[in-house]
């Protein structure tokens, strides 16, 4: 049993962020409960391809809402809202992503429900703070990666910046909700009282670069972008990614004798001989780097980290996702794993990377299909068989044929 067996929550969570945070809580053991609207959350279509084995069912869905039951409720009938109503009323945490004021403008805002429920951690999770001046503004990942300056860290100078390749945004806000949920759980055991979390995107952004702020913040600027290729706008040469004759590969932070050693084993230690100091890394950074990458360019990736190891200097080659996921420590890990569903079948996803050897997280449940534990959840909360077939013949629910 996972540490949070008994624990109820009900999800009303749509796309990443929200059904992360669910799943979160499901893979420790909580109940989780996501109810979703006759239109099905969005993800469910999102970044799908018709021809592979999955179909109609999307990856992104079945690897987001895991550990989930799934209802149908038609939240603007009385009948749905008098379903949703009783969940809540006997639920531990009640999740949501929705645009701030959309349950609200249902009846279903975090002050008719504190008073419904007591005890309940209501958590909200949206693009921006939900009590500050833009908290209408739309709040999506690569919106908030440009709007907190994150994409404008990455890329070339002279060049367009270059957003992150997954959605690194909504991932940290749904771990700092899950945090707050887990902290509020501890007060209630304490005091009795829930109260309502939230941790936004914007804010997670910009939490998530609390080390490139503090440079800004404290010295005073933010340097610019190498043109070279160096891949953090406060560290000096040779930090970032090269090309080699057959790849890429990345070198780490390192400090100016072993970039002498390494300029030494290339061959172009004249060329860097006026930088090798701490301040000459970091102000001449683009010339240091591009002398160092005109050598490795014809060099094997091989002979190119075998070089970077004797001077000192850490490296690793760039592998592609697909690379990655084939490595034996992914095994070895037990990260990749499978399960099999109604909604899609077999199918295979990457665990959260949590370990308690006391009491580890399971996958208990594949995402659920549209509906399908409509009928079993509204029993469990005392709705007998006629007010379920009632509840579905008026479409105020729905459940899974």
């Amino acid at each position: 049993m996972g540490v949070l067996s008994g624990i109820k929550v009900i999800a009303f969570t749509h796309f990443a962020a929200g059904p992360l945070v669910a799943q979160f809580l499901g893979s420790l053991g909580a109940d989780v409960i996501k109810v979703e609207a006759p239109g099905q959350d969005l993800n469910r279509t999102l970044v799908r391809d018709l021809d592979s084995p999955f179909g109609e069912a999307s990856p992104y869905f079945t690897t987001l809402n895991r550990n989930q039951r799934g209802i149908v409720l038609n939240l603007k009938s009385d009948g749905g809202r008098k379903a949703a109503l009783r969940l809540i009323g006997q639920a531990d945490v009640l999740v949501e992503n929705f645009k701030p004021g959309a349950l609200e403008r249902l009846g279903f805002g975090y002050p008719e429900m504190a008073k419904l429920n007591p005890r309940l951690i209501y958590c909200s999770i949206s693009g921006y703070d939900p009590t500050g001046p833009n908290k209408n503004e739309r709040g999506q990942d690569i919106l908030i990666q440009a709007l907190s300056g994150m994409i404008a860290l990455n890329g070339r100078e002279g060049a367009p910046p270059v957003p992150t390749g997954t959605y690194v945004a909504d991932a940290y806000t749904s771990q700092m909700n899950v945090i707050a949920v887990l902290c509020a759980l501890r007060h209630r055991d304490a005091t009795g009282d829930g109260q309502w979390v939230h941790a936004d995107m914007m804010g997670s952004a910009l939490h998530m670069m609390a080390q490139e702020a503090s440079y800004i913040l404290n010295v005073g600027y933010q340097p610019p972008r190498s043109t070279a290729g160096v891949g953090h706008t406060d560290h000096k040469a040779p930090y970032g990614a090269y090309q080699a004759a057959d790849g890429e590969f990345v070198l780490s932070v390192t400090g100016p004798e072993q970039v002498g050693a390494l300029a030494d084993l290339l061959g172009v230690r004249r060329e860097v001989e006026a930088f090798l100091n701490e301040r000459g890394l970091k102000v001449h950074r683009d010339e240091v780097a591009a002398a160092l990458a005109g050598a490795f360019v014809v060099l094997p990736v091989a002979e190119a980290l075998d070089l970077a190891a004797k001077a000192g200097v850490w490296a690793a080659p760039i592998r592609s996702l697909a690379e990655a996921l084939e490595d034996p420590i992914v095994a070895a890990g037990d990260l990749v794993q499978e399960a099999d569903s109604a909604y899609c079948g077999q199918h295979r996803y990457v665990r959260e990377p949590v370990n308690m050897h006391a009491s580890p997280i399971e996958a208990t449940r594949p995402a659920p299909a549209h509906g399908e534990h409509t009928r079993e959840v509204l029993g469990e909360v005392g709705f007998d068989a006629a007010e379920i077939a009632e509840l579905l013949n008026t479409q105020a629910a729905m459940a899974m044929k």
